[in-house]
């Protein structure tokens, strides 16, 4: 049964600070058969911003297709994008198409699969009904709520059957490193897709709810037209260890522990957090949750009965310091090494619960999040040098992937008995493991589809298929409040601050009669130290009023001064220092 939950507040629209109307060339079919076009706005061949469009065009005609999303998630910032937040999909190709999507549909509730809901939504139309299992939706209106969006959120269920106009969608649960993981068996006029975003097939699931591999077998008896398989997981052979595997070397982490314990992890690794609750009170130690992302998962989690944790068995972090520290359990926000994080400010001495030496810290996460491996690793090392007993990864058997190996997707690739293989969720070096274990079932390479980032994969009627529909694409990246302001120029002076620092030169100009008032003003920030550089500074300055000299006039034209300026300094700095400094001439009328 679908249960429809709708938040009343007042809609927030992004959309109105961005113009998002950049159309990209459509071309329709020329072959007069029914369609169905697949693509992926947050680009093929990457592991987050997960957003793929179905398309079913009647007789191959797009312009009247029928649309429905799955997933809608952000993607994570690499280390050189300097103050960006996140990254989320390009929706242009939809802004033409936005009276013909019929819903989004939710596998479960990580956040490179919800996390872009509440940018994308205000863009979109907030009218577009939203499906997702239990606890995602949860996760969804929190966030829905935050911004003030309205939104119609529907909860679907096991053997929910969800009709969209000419698409049928069954959610089918698998196992996942979060609950409510679903798959989705989406069927067409032209045939069945099986849509298989992140999992693994864990026999010993914690919550005893196991993948439902009885109705994969049934979708398999079908046509199924393609499979469009998680692989992040394909280069590994065999089976991935089950999150059982791991219980017990968690809880001696836990109940071994002398002092005080930090356990931090990815905010929605709800199964990890409940484990680290389990084993804590266990002993007698009261938890203290810090962190406003962490709080606010486990608060869902617990309102939802996926945790148990009583009102006694929790303290402020103002009223640890009443408690022994073998009496206490953190669980904190920051796994990633985020500089504003709790865990962060931690390590710094600027939060009210400080790591000191002897404290046990654990960091027990899944999947490290791409781009986050050195800042991870860099705090690690911190809390080493401060004394912390730090406990981690693979070293430690605290982590397992929730991403099924070879022999998972063997048994998926056999239940579903697919005619196309589309790997998702990955990078190349996965989909080249997932090619080559499948060539070893008898798949040939005519039944393996390699899209380019930007195709869209077309399959026809007859079973024929094309990649060679292209949707222009471009990063649009999320900072502070701005959706798509930042670009790659932006991300370039970015990068030029950080690395070779700010060079500026202030001249005051009578405009009417084109001199210089009084000698410029130099000032430098990254670049050099001007008290120990005063041979250079002076240089550069004697060089700006010979080169002023050279290009003012009557009446001054301010923009040419700055232009030459500009350009002669930049020139000259990078020959006597071998820098290329950011180089800012400002020219203030006097």
């Amino acid at each position: 049964m679908i249960k429809q939950k709708t938040n009343q507040k007042p809609a927030f629209n992004p959309a109105a600070q961005k113009d998002f109307t950049r159309t990209p060339q459509v071309l329709n079919s020329p072959v007069s058969q029914d369609a169905v076009r697949i693509s992926s706005l947050g680009a093929f061949g990457d592991v987050t911003q997960n957003m793929f469009v179905y398309e079913f065009a009647p007789r191959g005609d797009f312009s009247k297709s029928e649309i429905i999303i799955v997933d809608c998630g952000v993607g994570f910032p690499e280390e050189d994008a300097f103050g960006v937040d996140l990254q989320i999909p390009d929706t242009t190709y939809l802004m033409d198409k936005k009276d013909r999507i019929l819903g989004i549909f939710i596998t479960h509730g990580h956040e490179d699969h919800i996390g872009a809901v509440r940018y994308i939504l205000p863009i979109l139309g907030n009218n577009i009904p939203i499906y997702a299992p239990k606890l995602a939706v949860a996760f969804i209106e929190a966030r829905l709520t935050e911004n003030q969006i309205r939104a119609s959120v529907n909860v679907y269920q096991p053997g929910d059957v969800i009709n969209k106009g000419r698409f049928i969608i069954e959610p089918i649960r698998v196992t996942h490193s979060i609950p409510d993981t679903y798959h989705f068996a989406i069927t067409t006029p032209i045939g069945t897709f099986y849509h298989g975003s992140d999992f693994k097939f864990d026999v010993f699931p914690l919550d005893n709810k196991p993948s439902e591999l009885k109705k994969i077998a049934n979708v398999g008896n079908r046509k199924v037209v393609a499979l469009m398989s998680d692989c992040l997981g394909a280069d590994h052979e065999g089976y991935s260890p089950s999150e059982r595997d791991i219980a017990e070397n968690f809880k001696h982490q836990i109940v071994g522990a002398k002092g005080r314990v930090f356990v931090t992890s990815i905010s929605s690794n709800i199964v990890r957090w409940s484990q680290a609750i389990e084993y804590g009170k266990s002993t007698g130690r009261k938890i203290c949750v810090v962190g406003y992302s962490v709080d606010k998962a486990i608060n869902i989690a617990k309102e939802l009965g996926y945790i148990k944790l009583a009102d006694t068995d929790i303290i402020a972090p103002e009223r640890a310091k009443n408690f022994p520290d073998n009496k206490l359990l953190f669980l904190v926000a920051g796994f990633a090494g985020q500089p504003d994080s709790a865990l962060s400010k931690m390590v710094m001495g600027k939060h009210r619960v400080k790591i000191k030496s002897g404290d046990k810290v654990i960091f027990s996460s899944p999947d490290y999040i791409p781009g986050t491996t050195s800042n991870i690793y860099e705090m690690i090392d911190v809390l080493s040098k401060m004394g912390a007993d730090v406990a981690y990864g693979d070293k430690e058997e605290l982590h397992v992937s929730g991403h099924g190996y070879q022999k998972e997707h063997a048994l998926l690739i056999s239940l579903t008995n697919p005619h196309y293989l589309l790997p998702i969720g990955g990078n190349y070096r996965h989909i080249k493991g997932y090619f080559s274990m499948a060539k070893t079932m008898g798949f040939g390479d005519d039944q393996f589809i390699t899209p380019d980032f930007d195709s869209a994969i077309t399959f026809y009627a007859n079973g024929k298929m094309d990649t060679n529909f292209h949707i222009p694409m471009h990063k649009v990246l999320i900072d502070g409040l701005g959706i798509g302001d930042v670009g790659a120029t932006v991300l370039r002076d970015r990068k030029t601050l950080a690395e070779d620092g700010m060079f500026s030169v202030m001249m005051m100009v009578n405009k009417e009669s084109g001199a210089m008032f009084k000698e410029p003003i130099i000032l430098s920030r990254g670049f050099v130290f001007m008290k120990e550089n005063t041979d250079l500074i002076n240089y550069l300055k004697e060089e700006v009023v010979r080169k002023f000299s050279e290009v003012t006039s009557k009446p001054a034209n301010f923009d040419y001064i700055r232009t030459e300026i500009q350009a002669y300094l930049e020139t000259i700095i990078k020959e006597k220092t071998g820098r290329e400094p950011m180089v800012l001439p400002l020219v203030i009328e006097v």
